[in-house]
């Protein structure tokens, strides 16, 4: 995947991998890289749109890991932190598979109240 850099991924995190004119991604890497979603139109994402993600990608450093590559950035106003898709889990990210697909860092991620 052009995104998380990953050959295997868990499906059930990162969604199936697509492959369209020498490009490779997947699913969910697509939904929750920073700008890819928002731009979508009724045919899909123009490979531009993707490729100008990949190339900005290339210098965010994932706060989890530490390789180049973070296509996801916190939703938090002002937080600057970028990860890996497959990278949230270890770092306590949560990710949103609805709605908006929005990927918020540990300190940032929405709380639930229990009653």
């Amino acid at each position: 995947c052009m995104l998380c850099h990953r050959a295997e991924a868990d499906p059930d995190i990162c969604g199936l991998k697509l492959e369209r004119q020498g490009l490779c991604a997947h699913e969910f890497c697509l939904y929750f890289g920073n700008g890819i979603f928002e731009q979508r139109g009724k045919n899909g994402v123009r490979l531009e749109v993707i490729r100008q993600a990949v190339e900005q990608a290339a210098s965010e450093n994932c706060f989890i890991c530490g390789q180049s590559g973070a296509a996801i950035t916190c939703r938090e106003r002002g937080c600057h932190r970028s990860f890996h898709l497959p990278c949230a889990v270890e770092g306590e990210c949560v990710t949103q598979y609805f709605g908006l697909y929005r990927s918020f860092c540990w300190e940032h991620r929405p709380k639930q109240n229990v009653e």
